[in-house]
């Protein structure tokens, strides 16, 4: 016979530890963008900025997943934040790029990346990322 109390008490128990258990916590992020004036660029469409987790350079693209993006106005230098869960200290990249698709994510290959910039942050931490971008 099986008594109701004991399941609450597994529910209870299996709840607790699982959220013990959940190794990811929030790594604040805070990328500061300089814009450069760059007579010779014409391009349009809403420009991005985004954050990987990983590098991205521009040989091989990204090595992982877009977290997380904003948009920025070209020309306006200003500091933008970002809280990510992450269960591992890692690389993570700040790039802006210009929408061409016009849907609201990156499309590697397709969207003009205009800046990027990686440094390490550490699980729980914070993370400054200075970024130069031109337009």
């Amino acid at each position: 016979m099986k008594f109701p109390i004991n399941r609450k008490i597994r529910i209870a128990f299996t709840c607790t530890v699982m959220c013990l258990c959940s190794c990811e916590s929030l790594l604040d992020i805070e990328v500061g963008i300089l814009w450069q004036d760059d007579p010779f660029f014409s391009d349009t469409g809403t420009v991005y900025l985004g954050i990987l987790k990983g590098k991205w350079d521009s040989n091989t693209g990204f090595d992982n997943t877009v977290l997380d993006i904003s948009e920025v106005q070209p020309g306006m230098n200003e500091s933008c934040r970002f809280s990510v869960n992450t269960s591992k200290s890692d690389n993570f990249t700040a790039f802006i790029f210009i929408d061409i698709g016009d849907n609201g994510i990156y499309d590697d290959g397709y969207d003009t990346v205009l800046g990027y910039k990686y440094n390490y942050g550490e699980s729980g931490g914070n993370l400054e990322i200075s970024l130069s971008a031109y337009y």
